[in-house]
């Protein structure tokens, strides 16, 4: 890892925290990311394993706060755009980090498939919140909103907390390791969004009456 990047910054501010500080520190820093602050959730799930890996909190405890963690920024934000609609676009802080064309193609994505985009989103880190917020705004179900959310966290979130933990004491190479471990989730994300396409595709095609169907 470079040392003077970003990645690393971040990393670094994990260290030598341990029991609550810890777990705090995580849910607060995952909570940010969930809110659109540009920090890569990834390094934070990591540093969590990494921590893990070193006795300075549980590995239980790492997955535990990690998953509760990206939910929690995730939920409040579909809850804001519930409760204020489009008002919440308007809000000075929302201004800065939710810009109209990801607003805009966060709502063309929804529109099209709510239960894909939902799922898939978690993945997608330049456009996830503004979709989880748009999704408030539009009414998607809660339910439908928290189970693919959910679903994505569980195979996101041990990934990067494994790494962090089998790694401990090879950092870098824990580092490596998740990035090529990704490569096999986001190949198994594909796999899902494909099965979920085709199974809402069959859904829309036996709503159509026989009669419009023909024309």
């Amino acid at each position: 890892m470079d040392k003077t990047g970003f990645s690393y910054k971040i990393f670094s501010m994990f260290v030598g925290l341990s029991g609550f500080n810890a777990y705090a520190f995580i849910l607060a820093v995952l909570f940010g990311c969930g809110m659109g602050v540009p920090i890569p959730e990834d390094i934070t799930l990591i540093a969590a394993g990494y921590l893990a890996g070193k006795g300075q909190i549980t590995f239980a405890g790492a997955m535990i706060v990690g998953f509760f963690g990206v939910l929690l920024g995730d939920t409040v934000l579909f809850f804001l755009g519930k409760k204020f609609g489009r008002r919440v676009f308007t809000l000075p802080l929302a201004r800065l980090i939710f810009t109209e064309e990801r607003v805009k193609r966060a709502e063309e994505r929804i529109q099209n498939n709510a239960k894909l985009i939902c799922f898939t989103a978690r993945f997608a880190p330049g456009l996830r919140s503004a979709i989880f917020l748009t999704a408030g705004v539009l009414r998607v179900p809660f339910r439908t909103f928290i189970s693919q959310d959910g679903f994505a966290a569980l195979i996101s979130v041990p990934v990067w907390v494994w790494a962090g933990w089998s790694f401990h004491s090879e950092i870098d190479r824990a580092f490596a390791l998740a990035d090529e471990a990704l490569i096999y989730v986001l190949g198994f994300v594909a796999l899902v969004a494909i099965y979920l396409f085709w199974k809402n595709s069959i859904k829309k095609k036996k709503s159509i009456p026989p009669n419009e169907s023909q024309l």
